[in-house]
């Protein structure tokens, strides 16, 4: 076990925030702008969100203890420790420069590295599907209709985002913390970036458009029949890609393997297996990652082994991390005076 004390965690983290940013300045002709540090209106809600998330564990530790004024216990828990309420929105703000550094990187990826593994991923698709497409199973088994749920399901994990990163930062527990922050990092940066790079891949929604191949045509046709009944967002999602990537603007890049997707739904099942261990959280965290790695395929942004290769790395890095412990540095809260009556 690897312990470290709380400053140094959070100096690690500061330099890990800010490496991916020097690294597409150096080696990937980064502008410079990106480390101005974003404060969009969706970091900076964040940001109050998981202020409000700390407040809110501090009230409840008040109401697990019975103590008789919650809120001069939180004033007093902040005092003693203003870090429960002031490194919450830091961390976010910190997390604000991979985020940034991410979507440049993708975007930078068919420049650097043409798309090139799609066919073998195909191939693979195909062996651990016994010589079928996965598409084409899932499709056959969920229908239309299942394919309108799938894409409603795949769109709500943008909502997951924002809660789980507060979730995370706002723990009082420093070990989780650190491990999950950290974690954000490598699925962001080291998988959605580097590895993406790596592997560089368009996926099957794409796949006519950079390869001349009609593959998977009869895939978008059972999509836009989907469609005709219930517009998909997919659909102009995909044509908004294209467009980005035509035009030369900055947007979400073009990448399939890894799926960032089903390795932030794998990671929330982890963190709601480990800290929660209610029988219905996880279960319903173990069924929304098995939609996304479904939907993942089903709805052509990826292949099956995408999302198997996120879970798998994203699995080992959360085990390594295990292995790393905060120092308890910090004194714990003292004793409340007792009210005088009068």
């Amino acid at each position: 076990m690897l312990r470290i004390s709380y400053p140094v965690a959070l100096g690690l983290v500061a330099f890990l925030a800010l490496l991916p940013t020097g690294i597409a300045l150096a080696f990937f002709d980064g502008p410079e702008w990106l480390y101005g540090l974003p404060f969009s209106q969706q970091v900076i809600a964040i940001a109050a969100l998981a202020t409000i998330g700390a407040i809110c564990l501090i009230l409840f530790e008040a109401l697990r203890a019975r103590e008789a004024s919650p809120t001069r216990y939180l004033v007093a828990r902040v005092q003693e420790r203003p870090s429960l309420v002031l490194t919450p929105p830091g961390l976010i703000l910190l997390a604000a420069y991979p985020s940034s550094a991410f979507s440049y990187l993708k975007d930078a990826i068919p420049k650097y590295v043409p798309f090139y593994s799609d066919p073998l991923f195909v191939m693979a698709d195909r062996w651990l599907f016994l010589g079928h497409d996965p598409w084409r199973v899932s499709h056959a088994l969920l229908g239309d209709y299942g394919t309108i749920f799938l894409d409603k399901v795949y769109i709500a994990w943008f909502s997951l985002i924002p809660f789980l990163g507060a979730a995370i930062v706002a723990s009082s527990d420093r070990t989780f913390q650190l491990r999950g922050i950290l974690t954000l990092f490598f699925i962001w940066i080291g998988l959605g970036a580097f590895a993406a790079m790596a592997l560089s891949s368009s996926g099957p929604v794409f796949y006519q458009e950079f390869y001349g191949s009609d593959y998977y045509v009869p895939l978008m046709t059972e999509l836009r029949r989907a469609d005709s009944i219930s517009p998909l967002a997919m659909l102009p999602i995909a044509d908004w890609l294209l467009e980005m990537r035509e035009s030369g603007q900055m947007g979400s890049g073009i990448s399939a393997m890894p799926s960032v997707h089903v390795a932030i739904a794998y990671f929330t099942y982890l963190v709601v297996w480990e800290k929660y261990r209610k029988a219905w959280a996880v279960a319903a965290a173990g069924c929304f990652t098995l939609l996304i790695w479904i939907g993942s395929f089903h709805l052509a942004w990826h292949y099956a082994w995408d999302g198997i290769v996120s879970i798998i790395c994203v699995w080992a890095f959360w085990r390594l991390l295990g292995r790393v412990e905060i120092k308890q540095l910090e004194p714990d809260i003292r004793p409340l005076p007792a009210v005088q009556e009068t």
